[in-house]
């Protein structure tokens, strides 16, 4: 059975979900399935990374932050393109409402989706009650969650565990394929180690305590560089953090970029400094390409790798510990590259091609067409 799908995101601009819906939606077109991808606002390049896997690309199915008129031209498209299934990118307030109300007002009978890809009470708000209250109404057919720890959080009385099915992110390793780039070209001093931090300036990311450990570290050492990825990093904002911690010297801010798997291959450790993550494909994608790691100890990242054996965690919020441990990496290439190793293995079992098969599966037990 063919599925005709349409996945819904906020817009296309770079981030982990949107990267692993790409991943999802060149699976899908290559088991033959028709794929719609839209957005809720105009912007981003992932536009364009979609339609090179096989979609059918639409931008900014809304013309303003709350637009009355946003259900009908979902409602247009949902008729035109014969979707039977929806897929929404995480629990948007606007964007999930917009897209059920279309799925409505269409006339078709559609399996609904969410794939959360948020952590309750974190940088999405408190949404379980919505998400509860969609699934009474019968408006939401499931709610996928991307590890083990979110699915806990959120199972409740009003979230049944079989409304809240498991499908970890999947990881196309191929993608991550890239030489080293000219170090040059990322402004960063000739002879220094770099560690490497990929994460958009959002609330969950803890940059405060990244910059306040690079700047004990710089107290103690002048063999490394700290480049930060990432939407937002070359702002003002987090320009006057990085001013503030005194990291001027030893910190770059690239901003959002295009070439992360040559950044990656270029670094020689991964950092990722956070307060709260639902899965962390940042993380994943440098293990893949051999990098150590170092996360805050997060219960989702139990799921990726165990602490001393495929990379290292330390206490959230803890600048002095996560010096000590980006210290050891640095002092220690054997550790480094025993780390990096056993990463890429484990990297390694999160296949997009087990994702793409869960997917389909649930699919085809919430689409109307199977019901009929």
């Amino acid at each position: 059975m063919q599925l005709r799908v349409l996945i819904v995101t906020g817009n296309f601009h770079c981030g982990g979900a949107e990267t692993v819906a790409a991943d999802l939606t060149a699976g899908l077109v290559a088991g033959g399935h028709h794929v719609v991808v839209a957005s809720v606002a105009k912007g981003g390049p992932m536009a364009e990374a979609f339609a090179q896997r096989g979609a059918t690309v639409v931008e900014g199915l809304a013309r303003r932050s709350i637009d009355p008129l946003a259900p009908f031209r979902f409602a247009r498209l949902i008729r035109r393109e014969q979707i039977d299934n929806l897929i929404v990118l995480d629990p948007l307030r606007n964007g999930l409402f917009y897209a059920i109300k279309g799925s409505l007002l269409s006339g078709r009978a559609a399996g609904r989706v969410c794939w959360c890809h948020a952590w309750p009470g974190g940088q999405g708000g408190r949404f379980r009650g919505r998400l509860a209250m969609y699934h009474h109404l019968g408006l939401l057919s499931a709610i996928v969650c991307v590890s083990r720890a979110q699915q806990r959080k959120l199972i409740g009385r009003l979230l049944p565990r079989r409304v809240l099915p498991l499908i970890r992110n999947g990881l196309d390793m191929n993608r991550l394929k890239a030489a080293a780039m000219d170090r040059k070209s990322l402004q960063i001093p000739l002879g220094k180690k770099i560690i490497l931090q990929v994460a958009n300036m959002m609330p969950d990311k803890d940059f405060q305590t990244l910059l306040a450990a690079a700047t004990l570290l710089a107290k103690r050492r002048d063999d490394f560089h700290l480049l930060l990825v990432g939407r937002g990093t070359d702002g003002p904002e987090l320009a006057s953090v990085i001013r503030g911690a005194g990291a001027e010297k030893v910190v770059t801010a690239a901003g959002e970029r295009p070439d992360v798997p040559a950044i990656l291959a270029a670094a020689d450790v991964f950092v990722l400094a956070s307060r709260n993550e639902t899965f962390g494909l940042a993380p994943l994608e440098a293990m893949a390409a051999g990098l150590p790691v170092v996360v805050s100890d997060l219960p989702p990242f139990d799921e990726l790798l165990e602490d001393c054996h495929e990379g290292l965690k330390v206490p959230v919020g803890d600048s002095r510990t996560l010096a000590g441990a980006l210290a050891k990496l640095l002092d220690d290439p054997a550790m480094a590259r025993r780390l990096g190793q056993a990463g890429r293995d484990r990297a390694g079992l999160f296949s997009p091609q087990g994702m793409v098969r869960r997917f389909e599966r649930l699919l085809r037990v919430v689409s109307p067409r199977r019901r009929r």
